[in-house]
């Protein structure tokens, strides 16, 4: 298994890496363009610069908190245009997109809430192609393993260890991910009513993937010589998402709850 589908020209090539993101990225403008709800909210331009937003800002942030975590695995700052390339942080992208939309959407006066639910529904499926892409490129491997499913890596390539059997933490996540995808939009859409509640389960829901998965990723990074190194840094990061997203979810069902209950 090659992370390269074939050549192009000289260093130009057609990476599953590259495929698996834009299959993603192609899927999630789809589901929002049907969007119904979405519709009744925002005018059709606003909602093509809302995507392009989406798009910009996951890719920045996304780049940028992977460069922060990992400075050591960039040996060339170039790499940071090379968009078809690996080395993307889920949590960074998420962060950016929270920061640059909620910001555009404040400014156009648009229901910020409500759009980021809609968005957060088709967000998982989006990750989950990534995480695909992840595991043709050899990233965000996972540690060495005996079980009947590991991977072993053998394409000089790949950006995993060679020849070593290892857990597929990538599709555990993308799994994990779909799941979330189904569960947000067959069942918490259709049960919850208050503004805010489908944004704040998608960020406990993915915070929780992560922590957990990152008990099987070798990749993982710690802080040395403190006592805060029983977890990895990503996982400290999902815990303080997880917090604050929950701590978000019961302050919305309480307003709600006032809300209703003075009418």
């Amino acid at each position: 298994m090659s992370p390269i589908i074939f050549s192009l020209c000289g260093p130009l090539a057609i990476h599953a890496y590259g495929v698996c993101i834009a299959v993603g990225a192609a899927t999630g403008i789809f589901l929002l363009m049907q969007d119904k709800k979405l519709q009744k909210i925002i005018s059709p331009e606003a909602l093509t610069t809302t995507l392009q937003l989406i798009i910009l800002s996951g890719y920045v942030g996304g780049r940028l908190g992977f460069l922060l975590s990992e400075s050591c695995a960039w040996s060339d700052y170039l790499m940071f245009f090379k968009f078809w390339q690996p080395g993307f942080s889920i949590l960074g992208s998420i962060c950016g997109v929270l920061l640059v939309l909620g910001s555009y959407l404040w400014v156009k006066k648009i229901p910020a809430l409500i759009y980021l639910d809609r968005i957060t529904i088709y967000a998982p499926i989006v990750q989950s192609f990534g995480r695909l892409g992840c595991f043709f490129a050899g990233c965000c491997h996972g540690m060495p393993s005996d079980v009947f499913w590991a991977v072993t890596y053998t394409d000089p390539a790949h950006m995993a260890p060679l020849f070593i059997a290892l857990h597929p933490a990538q599709l555990y996540s993308a799994v994990i991910l779909f799941l979330t995808f189904l569960f947000l939009y067959f069942v918490m859409q259709r049960v919850s009513k208050t503004p805010g509640v489908l944004l704040c389960t998608y960020l406990c829901l993915v915070s929780i993937e992560r922590f957990l998965i990152d008990f099987v990723r070798w990749d993982r990074l710690f802080f040395h010589h403190s006592m805060l190194s029983c977890f990895s840094i990503h996982q400290w990061i999902a815990l303080g998402m997880i917090s604050v997203s929950m701590i978000g979810f019961f302050v919305l069902i309480k307003q709600s709850k006032k809300t209703y209950g003075s009418v």
